[in-house]
């Protein structure tokens, strides 16, 4: 009896194995088939996305992208060529929306504007030859009409340029006027802006700019500066601190031979043999280091709006999207060459990197930070600098 039981158990278990295996397999069956029909629409997709408008193929592409991550019969593996798949699609589609918006917000600017005539229509009475004829001249009309436009335009601003000229501000006068108070205010301006020099200071500028032939011949330096005091009547203060710095030894020669150079080129020159240099202070010559000079230094603002105004026919020419854009970049171009002429005409190795002074555009006030000498700045604001 318990060999028939243990015979049948056994039957029974052979059985529910056979019918576990078979479910197995049907199961495996059916995930193959969900995973195929899944890669099939992905892919159906992103062939139907090309031919949408961006916003329908946005939309699609997203509820595929869900419908994959959503999925429960696909592997992780199977799942991540199918998603990044659809990412560089909707990622081609934003980049083409992006730049659809970017030419249509240009168009404006590149395309002529569209002139719409009537469309005449021609009696019967008209020959064949005669409506041909007016048929060809039809884009010669519209080129004319353009142009007219155009020229319209530009009269229109040129008067309104001319009218802006020739307003006064006292009513009842013609021309350009100003007020009885504007030379006065013109002074007071002056005053402002410009370095306020005591008569001393003035004499001592003017000394510098006169000229002067010297010729040494490996004289000791304390007797060119002797001889400079002489001739010239400045006196030459050299710093105690700078002589320490440099271990200053006034026996050493100076070779120097030079006709009919200003002051200060000539005593630049014999300073620099020494490695030193001048500043003015308090009405006097003090020799020091240039290190030294460098922390006596005076930061100005200069207004030069007028010095660097950009071309007003830019607007036009680039349109109300670019033109304040491309005036900028030109004030800004205008402004580092006034620099570079400032730095040449005046003394190149003063500025930076070889010396103390610098100068630098401020933007947005339209003006130059300079950081230099009193001297310095003396010549800068100079009417013979810039011609004003």
């Amino acid at each position: 009896m318990l060999r028939v039981i243990m015979a049948g158990l056994a039957a029974l278990v052979v059985a529910i194995g056979v019918s576990s295996a078979g479910d197995l397999e049907a199961i495996r069956a059916r995930r193959q088939i969900a995973v195929q029909k899944l890669q099939g629409q992905v892919k159906d997709a992103v062939e139907r996305s090309r031919k949408l408008d961006t916003r329908d193929a946005g939309f699609l592409l997203e509820n595929m992208l869900r419908e994959v991550k959503d999925s429960r019969d696909l592997l992780e593996s199977e799942r991540a060529p199918l998603v990044s798949q659809l990412q560089i699609r909707m990622r081609d589609v934003n980049q083409g929306a992006q730049a659809k918006k970017v030419a249509d917000d240009l168009r404006p600017l590149r395309e002529p504007p569209k002139i719409t005539r009537p469309i005449a229509v021609d009696p019967p009475s008209r020959s064949p030859s005669t409506v041909a004829k007016d048929f060809m001249n039809q884009p010669r009309a519209a080129a004319q009409l353009h142009a007219d436009l155009i020229r319209q335009r530009e009269k229109g601003n040129l008067d309104l340029m001319l009218g802006v000229e020739k307003f006064s501000p006292i009513p009842g006068e013609s021309g350009i006027a100003f007020p009885p108070y504007w030379k006065q205010l013109s002074e007071y301006r002056k005053k402002q802006v410009s370095p306020q020099l005591t008569e001393r200071e003035k004499k001592l500028l003017q000394t510098l700019n006169s000229t002067l032939t010297v010729s040494y011949d490996g004289d000791r330096f304390k007797a060119v500066l002797q001889h400079l005091e002489e001739k010239t009547g400045l006196s030459l203060l050299v710093d105690p601190n700078s002589e320490r710095d440099l271990n200053l030894d006034y026996d050493d020669p100076i070779n120097l031979k030079i006709n009919k150079a200003t002051v200060r080129t000539i005593l630049k020159t014999v300073l620099g043999q020494k490695g030193l240099t001048y500043i003015i202070k308090e009405g006097n010559i003090q020799v020091m280091t240039p290190k030294r000079a460098s922390e006596h230094t005076v930061v100005r603002a200069y207004q030069i709006d007028d010095l660097i105004a950009p071309n007003q026919q830019m607007a036009m020419m680039y349109g109300p999207m670019f033109g304040q854009q491309m005036q900028q970049m030109q004030m800004a171009q205008n402004a580092q060459q006034l620099i570079q002429l400032i730095m040449m005409t005046t003394d190149p190795n003063y500025w930076q990197p070889n010396g103390p002074g610098s100068i630098i555009f401020y933007a947005p006030t339209r003006t130059l930070l300079v950081r230099a000498s009193t001297e310095m700045h003396y010549q800068m604001a100079s009417p013979a600098m810039f011609g004003r």
